[in-house]
C-alpha cells in the first residue's frame, strides 16, 4: 500500500487532533516550528522543508513546503500584516493571501478538495477500485468490487440499501432549486409588450459574429482581450495608480474575500498584476453572480460602457482620460462613482466635488471589513436595479 502524501498526513492529523511534534537536529522535542529539523506525523518522520503537493496560485511549478502550512495553521487567528511579519521574523515561507484561505479550509476539513492540490504524478489506485464522477457538485463516489470473503457482506448491504427510501418533510418538501428574484422584473416586460424584443435580443446574442471587431476588445497593458460581445456580465473599474486602496491586486481579496490587504503587500509577495480580475458574489440565496474589474477602459464598445456599474476612484480627474466621459459631471451622472479612504481621513481635493459614495475602511480593525463590503453590495444592488436592469446582478 502506497504511503500517503505528507499533504494527507498532515491533513489527517489536523483533522484527528492528533499530535504534530517538531524534533531539532537532536531528536529534541521543540515547539517552534523555526526551531525544528524534523516533523512527526503519526509514524512517520520528514524532513522540515518537506515540499508537499499543495501548489502556489502564482506558480506552476512552485509548492509549499511542510514547515510552511503547518506555521500557517499554529497562527490561522493572526492578522495577514502580523502573521507576514512572524513568517519574516522566523525565515519561513508565508502562505500567499490568495492561498491562505484555500489552505487553511482544506487542512482543517471545511472542503474536501481545492484547485491548488495536485495529486502526485503516477499514483494508482487499488486494482479493486473504481472510481465513477458524482453528477451532484462534482462528488466521487469509490465502488469497491467485492472479494470472496466478504461476498456476505456485500450481499447484506446491498439488501439493506435496496429498503432504503427518501423521507420528505414538510421543510424538505419547500426547498426549491430555481430563482424567482427577476420574475417580476419579467411580468413587467411581458405586460409591456416587451417580451418579444428580449427573445430577439437573446437569438441575436446566440449567433457567432462573422468577424471578430478589433473595437469589441478592451485593451490592457498593450493586450486585447475579449470582453464578452453580448455579455450581462456586470463590469467594475478601478484605477491603475499603483498608489490606489482598491487596485487589481487587491480587489478580489477585498469584494469576495472581505478583506483588505494593501496592494504593496500582495506585491511584496511577488503576485504579478493581473489583466482582469473575476469576483465570484455569493448572494444570501446562495447565487453565485460574476463581476468583472479592470483598470483600463481603452477602446470600450459602447457595450461595455453599458455594463459598466461602478467606477472607483483616486481623486485624480486623470484617471478618467480617453474615457467616454473624461468630465466627472457626465461620468457620475452615467456610472455609480465609489471613493474608498481611511475612516478617519477626510475627503479633500477635486474628489469632494464630485457625485462619489465614499467608501471608509478602518485602518486597523479587519474585522470590519465584511460590513464595509456588505454595505457595498447593498448600495451597487440598489443601483443596479434603476440604472442597469438588463445586467445579471
Amino acid at each position: 500500500m502506497a504511503t500517503a502524501s505528507p499533504l494527507a498526513l498532515l491533513r489527517d492529523s489536523i483533522r484527528n487532533n492528533r499530535p504534530v511534534e517538531l524534533k531539532d537536529s537532536n531528536n529534541q522535542v521543540v515547539r517552534s516550528v523555526a526551531d525544528a529539523s524534523v516533523i512527526v506525523l503519526g509514524d512517520v518522520e520528514l524532513p522540515r522543508n518537506t515540499q508537499t503537493n499543495f501548489k502556489k496560485s502564482s506558480s506552476q511549478s512552485e509548492f509549499y513546503s511542510l514547515d510552511t502550512l503547518i506555521f500557517l495553521f499554529l497562527n490561522s487567528e493572526l492578522d495577514n500584516s502580523t502573521y507576514i511579519r512572524e513568517c519574516r521574523d522566523k525565515s519561513i515561507e508565508n502562505v500567499a493571501i490568495i492561498d491562505r484561505r484555500k489552505a487553511l479550509d482544506y487542512l482543517t476539513g471545511k472542503v474536501d478538495s481545492v484547485a491548488n492540490v495536485v495529486e502526485p504524478s503516477g499514483e494508482k489506485r487499488p486494482a479493486g477500485d473504481v472510481v465513477e464522477q458524482g453528477k451532484v457538485e462534482g462528488a466521487k463516489r469509490v465502488k469497491i468490487a467485492p472479494t470472496a470473503k466478504d461476498s456476505d457482506n456485500v450481499d447484506f448491504v446491498k439488501s439493506v440499501l435496496a429498503q432504503e427510501r427518501q423521507i420528505k418533510t414538510k421543510i424538505t418538501i419547500l426547498r426549491g432549486i430555481k430563482n424567482f428574484e427577476k420574475l417580476p422584473m419579467t411580468v413587467a416586460n411581458i405586460l409591456s409588450g416587451k417580451a418579444d424584443a428580449t427573445k430577439a435580443a437573446a437569438s441575436s446574442a446566440a449567433k457567432p459574429a462573422t468577424q471578430p471587431s478589433k473595437a469589441g476588445q478592451a485593451v490592457v497593458k498593450g493586450k486585447s482581450k475579449p470582453m464578452g460581445r453580448e455579455s450581462k456580465i456586470p463590469i467594475m473599474i478601478v484605477p491603475a495608480a499603483p498608489t490606489a486602496m482598491l487596485t487589481l491586486f487587491n480587489i478580489k481579496q477585498f469584494l469576495e474575500g472581505q478583506e483588505f490587504v494593501d496592494s504593496q503587500v500582495m506585491r511584496d509577495q511577488g503576485m504579478k498584476k493581473p489583466e482582469r480580475v473575476t469576483i465570484e458574489r455569493r448572494k444570501a440565496n446562495g447565487q453565485v453572480v460574476p463581476y468583472h474589474v479592470v483598470d483600463s477602459a481603452v477602446n470600450f464598445r459602447q457595450n461595455d460602457w453599458d455594463r459598466v456599474v461602478c467606477v472607483f476612484v483616486a481623486g485624480q480627474q486623470w484617471q478618467f482620460k480617453g474615457w467616454k466621459w473624461e468630465k466627472p459631471l457626465e461620468l457620475f451622472s452615467n456610472v455609480k462613482g465609489v471613493y474608498p479612504k481611511w475612516q478617519t481621513d477626510t475627503l479633500q481635493g477635486p474628489a469632494k466635488d464630485w457625485a462619489v459614495t465614499q467608501m471608509n475602511i478602518h485602518r486597523h480593525k479587519r474585522h470590519m471589513d465584511k460590513a464595509v463590503v456588505s454595505g457595498f453590495w447593498d448600495m451597487l444592488d440598489s443601483y443596479n436595479a434603476t440604472h442597469r436592469s438588463h445586467l445579471n446582478f
